[in-house]
């Protein structure tokens, strides 16, 4: 959402992710440098909200951040605490082993109910924190966020055509390389048995094929299994983040 940012916020590289009416999530607030800067941005996402009859408005920042005391003074609430993962994805420091019995399809060859039942599965039982928002409103959030490329980022796995889960790999917003995956996940009865790697694995072979030089992703703090899965794929641990929220009386 770059038109609403002023000159000053592009260049420390905040973000404010537009899923209206559902959310607006801010990234890298802790790059403002005074509190004056951190007032204005925090009065103008609410102002939108308020108007757009946003619901809720989170905050992800780095957990060392000063400006984590300035965000509560203003109601903000802890929601998650999130460790942050990055990797390259150039050519010649990522490749992406073919496995035959590991396929996929996207939301328009299955259908878009069957694709929202298994992303909805995928994410129950999960260790992270859950969401706010049934399945179609992070669906319809996530095609409001991310524009057109919500048509060629939604996909199932399968291994021998039996689902595994979803990836859904997407630029974010405001890049042209910085490579996401707006949710992946696998079903709860395909846990355990390795295949995490190796679907999340593929996700980052479907950014690279979407341009992303670069892929960053996180999970929770007390999500071990997704953080070995992190490793596995040579991702670097980069940094701690908290996210904090705060709810409007529409």
């Amino acid at each position: 959402m770059k038109s609403f940012l002023t000159s000053k916020e592009r260049d420390v590289d905040v973000k404010l992710l537009d899923g209206r009416p559902y959310y607006l999530a801010a990234e890298n607030v802790e790059n403002l440098e005074t509190n004056d800067d951190l007032d204005l941005f925090i009065s103008r996402m609410e102002e939108l909200a308020m108007k757009e009859r946003v619901q809720h408005v989170t905050i992800t920042i780095d957990s060392s951040s000063a400006h984590i005391h300035k965000l509560k003074k203003n109601l903000y609430v802890n929601k998650s605490r999130s460790i942050e993962y990055s990797r390259d994805l150039n050519l010649e420091s990522f490749t992406y082993n073919y496995n035959s019995t590991i396929t996929f399809s996207s939301a328009a060859e299955v259908g878009i109910t069957r694709f929202l039942d298994i992303w909805e599965n995928a994410m129950s039982s999960s260790l992270n924190v859950p969401s706010l928002y049934t399945i179609e409103e992070q669906y319809e959030g996530m095609k409001q966020e991310v524009g057109a490329q919500y048509k060629t980022s939604c996909f199932i796995v399968f291994n021998n055509g039996i689902p595994l889960g979803v990836v859904m790999p997407i630029i974010e917003s405001g890049t042209t390389e910085e490579g996401r995956l707006f949710y992946f996940g696998l079903l709860p009865n395909q846990r355990g048995k390795g295949l995490g790697t190796i679907v999340h694995r593929l996700g980052l072979h479907l950014l690279q094929q979407k341009g992303a030089s670069y892929y960053i992703g996180s999970t929770g703090v007390d999500n071990k299994p997704m953080q070995q899965i992190f490793r596995n794929n040579d991702c670097r641990r980069s940094r701690e983040v908290v996210t904090l929220i705060k709810s409007l009386q529409i």
